[in-house]
């Protein structure tokens, strides 16, 4: 089943310009799909299409098979935002802010068991590490029990070991929790690892498939010839 479909999609904020141009693939129910790409290649632009936040000029996009203009059932997708775009737009503590999204106690008290946040549940959010807060970002996508997660650029500012953690989070969701997963990340030897398959995108998809054939197009999008030679 597919559980996102976009066939030949065009979006223009300007009406003139094109800030992505014919661009098609799938994710198919358990995927790990990772989106690559330079700077101002459209990424974001693509999950807040996904996400019905922007309309496209041209082009289709369908979730779990149905049209988004159809789409309903927006519990079945969770999404993570950027942390450093939302950081400051969430006062309050992590309890308060679970309770904002969930009034199931003990869904909110088994997301702070699993995402390990029970020592820094009563912290104001504002507080809190880069590592943490995504997690806290993360519960908040996962509260009402998704099938589909997509995340925008998670692990931006994290250093190693909170970057390990939160794509071990990620990978046991994927993997044991059967959750398809869309992650963009400038992490591209994170995104090679672990990805079922990559988008490299470049305004136009560049390359989609399996992460063993995308470094040289990947090195193509960013003009780095070479230089993920031996990275998988």
């Amino acid at each position: 089943m597919r559980v996102i479909e976009v066939k030949n999609l065009t979006f223009s904020y300007d009406g003139k310009h094109n800030v992505l141009e014919d661009v098609s693939f799938y994710v198919e129910k358990g995927d790990f799909l990772g989106i690559v790409g330079p700077n101002g290649a459209g990424k974001s632009t693509l999950l807040k299409l996904i996400l019905g936040f922007l309309k496209p000029k041209s082009g289709e996009i369908y979730l779990f098979g149905k049209k988004i203009e159809e789409f309903k059932d927006w519990k079945r997708v969770g999404y993570v935002p950027q942390r450093l775009s939302v950081e400051h737009a969430f006062p309050g503590t992590v309890k308060e802010l679970l309770s904002s999204v969930c009034e199931d106690k003990k869904e909110i008290d088994y997301l702070v068991e699993f995402l390990k946040l029970k020592n820094i549940v009563n912290k104001q959010f504002t507080k809190l590490s880069g590592g943490q807060q995504q997690r806290v970002l993360l519960a908040m996508a996962l509260s009402y029990n998704p099938e589909l997660i997509l995340l925008d650029e998670p692990t931006v500012g994290l250093d190693v070991h909170a970057i390990n953690h939160f794509m071990s989070i990620l990978l046991d969701l994927n993997m044991n929790h059967k959750k398809s997963i869309v992650m963009i990340s400038h992490d591209i030897g994170t995104l090679l690892k672990h990805a079922s398959k990559i988008l490299c995108l470049n305004k136009k998809v560049c390359y989609f498939g399996e992460p063993e054939g995308a470094i040289e197009y990947i090195e193509e999008a960013f003009g780095l010839r070479g230089f993920l030679h031996g990275v998988s």
